[in-house]
C-alpha cells in the first residue's frame, strides 16, 4: 500500500449531484481535448486534483496500481502547474504532453472512473 501524496486539506466531499454534473463536464472537456489533440498544463493539474477528489475517500480500498496512478498524477500535475507559472520559464518536452494526454486527459479520467465502477469501488 502506498501513502496518499496529495495534501488532505485540499480534499473535500463532493455532493452526488455536483459529481454527476462534473462527469458531464469532463466528457465535454474530453471531446474538446480529443478534437484539439492535446491537453494543456492547467487541465493536467485540474484532472490530477479531480482524481484525488473522487478517490481519496476510498483510498484504503483502492488497488495499489491505482494508488500509484494517483500519486504519479500528483507529481505530473504539480510539474505542469509549475511550468505554467510565467516567471519559472520552465519548458516541458513534447513527450510530457503526449504522455499526460493519454494518462491524465479527460477521457482517461472517465475511463478510470468507469473502471472503478466496474471493479465495484464505491465513489460516492
Amino acid at each position: 500500500m502506498t501513502i496518499a501524496f496529495f495534501p488532505e486539506s485540499l480534499i473535500f466531499s463532493i455532493p452526488k449531484g455536483i459529481f454527476l454534473i462534473g462527469l458531464i463536464g469532463i466528457l465535454v472537456a474530453g471531446i474538446v481535448e480529443y478534437r484539439q489533440g492535446h491537453i494543456g498544463r492547467p487541465a493536467i493539474f485540474i484532472n490530477a486534483l479531480l482524481l484525488w477528489q473522487i478517490f481519496y475517500s476510498v483510498w484504503a480500498m483502492l488497488p495499489s496500481f491505482l494508488q500509484w496512478y494517483l500519486n504519479l498524477g500528483s507529481v505530473v500535475g504539480i510539474v505542469a502547474l509549475i511550468a505554467y507559472i510565467p516567471i519559472t520559464r520552465f519548458k516541458l518536452p513534447k513527450e510530457f504532453y503526449t504522455v499526460s494526454y493519454f494518462l491524465y486527459g479527460s477521457l482517461s479520467i472517465i475511463a478510470v472512473i468507469i473502471g472503478a465502477i466496474y471493479f465495484k469501488i464505491p465513489l460516492i
